[in-house]
């Protein structure tokens, strides 16, 4: 399951004043700074007793710092600046690295969970585990090695999220946690619907929400606004915001896992739909499936069976075009885009704040626009 896409553009803040300049645009060199910091000290701490231990804290370098345009740090950085936070604070660099850190501990979880064999165009941790494991000829399973190392590795993630927090304040860490919670709960939802046959338990919406929207937009929105000591105020106005680009951004994302370009996703294509994960698309397409003759029918009904070969795949690709699902989703990113839009408008934050944030939900639906068709056979 993925838990958001990595490929949104950089954000940056325009206007070229003193108070706004260009801080925005270096705030994610901060981040890899602190992030850097933070694994050399670890890495060096622990090497002293366990010098093996090493290779753990380097698997998490890796997975933190291999790519992603560090979205959710951006967002926070955004509205705490918004709500009149100093921009040099190292407070809210600290806050964004914990929340990129809970971002890569998922990331490692789920790619457990999807039995994924690369993450930005690199081994996923269990694989590269597994592979040290089989090389060095230890005893056991290879691939239960792997799964528990990586494991341990998300977990650790998680641990340094709570560390970097800390100084955070009250309101800021609740928020956090509150984060912490919707997103696990949020994969949860999504592993079950992939598996139960109860349509109560199928409702892709209700999983973006949870999956997504609170964990990529609205709840980033919320630490900035909370660090900066301003959430009562900003909460509502941020919400609205931040609920339907957050959910306009998981079905960007369902896009891109169905027909988006491996070379720039770093995932391979199709990987939800052999799974069969809760997708608005795939919930379109059968509900329509009475309009397809019984061949493509019953292809719909093998869709999460996980033995979908390369041409069904496409076949699956053209239906969910043939049915409209692709341009039914399309044009909810383009409605729930423009609600966010508005929302933002009365916000008591600077102009060139808010102009970020609009220009930012406007970019997902231009980056929608270009997907590319299925390939050919």
């Amino acid at each position: 399951m993925r838990t958001g896409s990595e490929h949104a553009e950089p954000i940056v803040v325009s206007g070229s004043s003193e108070e706004d300049g260009d801080w925005s645009h270096a705030f994610g060199e901060r981040i890899e700074e602190r992030l850097r910091e933070l694994f050399a000290e670890e890495r060096l701490r622990c090497g002293r007793f366990a010098p093996t231990s090493q290779k753990v804290i380097d698997a998490l370098r890796t997975a933190a710092l291999s790519g992603g345009k560090r979205l959710r740090p951006g967002l926070a950085f955004l509205a705490f600046v918004g709500a009149g936070g100093a921009p040099s604070d190292p407070r809210v660099v600290d806050a964004g690295a914990a929340i990129e850190l809970l971002h890569a501990g998922c990331l490692l979880h789920d790619d457990i969970m999807d039995e994924s064999p690369v993450r930005r165009n690199l081994p996923t941790v269990h694989v590269g585990f597994e592979t040290i494991h089989r090389t060095a000829g230890y005893r056991g399973d290879s691939c239960r090695f792997g799964e528990s190392v990586a494991t341990l590795v998300g977990d650790l993630a998680f641990f340094y999220a709570m560390g970097l927090i800390a100084n955070a304040g009250f309101d800021a860490q609740r928020v956090f946690f509150r984060i912490a919670v919707d997103v696990c709960i949020g994969q949860y939802l999504d592993v079950l619907g992939t598996v139960s046959p109860d349509e109560s338990d199928q409702d892709p919406a209700l999983i973006a929400q949870y999956k997504t929207a609170r964990y990529t937009v609205e709840g980033p929105l919320h630490l900035g606004a909370a660090l900066a000591g301003r959430l009562d105020e900003l909460a509502g106005v941020l919400s609205g915001y931040g609920e339907p680009l957050g959910h306009a951004y998981q079905l960007r994302d369902d896009l891109l896992g169905a027909f988006g370009d491996p070379e720039v996703t770093g995932k391979p294509v199709g990987d939800d739909l052999r799974q069969g994960k809760c997708t608005l698309l795939l919930t379109i397409a059968r509900q329509r499936r009475c309009e397809l003759p019984a061949s493509s029918a019953d292809l719909l009904d093998k869709v999460g069976c996980g033995d979908l070969n390369d041409v069904e795949l496409r076949r699956v690709q053209e239906l969910l075009i043939e049915l409209g699902a692709r341009d039914h989703v399309r044009r909810m990113c383009e409605t729930l885009a423009a609600r966010a839009v508005a929302a933002i408008e009365p916000a008591p934050m600077g102009e060139s704040i808010k102009e970020t944030l609009k220009d930012f939900a406007r970019h997902l639906t231009r980056s929608v626009e270009v997907l590319a068709p299925p390939s050919a056979p």
